[in-house]
């Protein structure tokens, strides 16, 4: 259920209505605010404007990695899985082979 939250953020204070927890806006605003911080190192001479906008760079380009990373890793998986599949299949005649052999044997 959506809620209302009025949330401050490099002293702006503004309202956002969204799905997530407390605790989850919390988080949020908190990161946030702590990297807007880190941009404007405190000083006056960084516009919240700018900051905000690098801020959201920031963001794009820690996104872009993460995707490419995902990428790479279900591009892994899939690998692994398809290698995990013939093991298996050779698994299987082996131990159809072993059955044989064995039946050979008490023969």
């Amino acid at each position: 259920m959506k809620q209302k939250y009025t949330i401050t953020i490099s002293d702006v204070q503004m309202n956002v209505i969204t799905d997530e927890s407390p605790e989850a806006v919390e988080a949020l605003v908190g990161l946030v605010d702590r990297k807007m911080k880190e941009i404007t190192g405190g000083s006056k001479q960084c516009p919240k404007s700018e900051a905000a906008l690098l801020c959201a760079l920031d963001y794009c380009s820690e996104r872009i990695k993460s995707q490419r990373k995902v990428k790479s890793l279900e591009t892994k998986l899939a690998f692994t899985e398809t290698a995990l599949e013939e093991l298996e299949a050779e698994n299987e005649a082996l131990r159809r082979e072993l059955d044989e052999l064995k039946m050979m044997i008490a023969k």
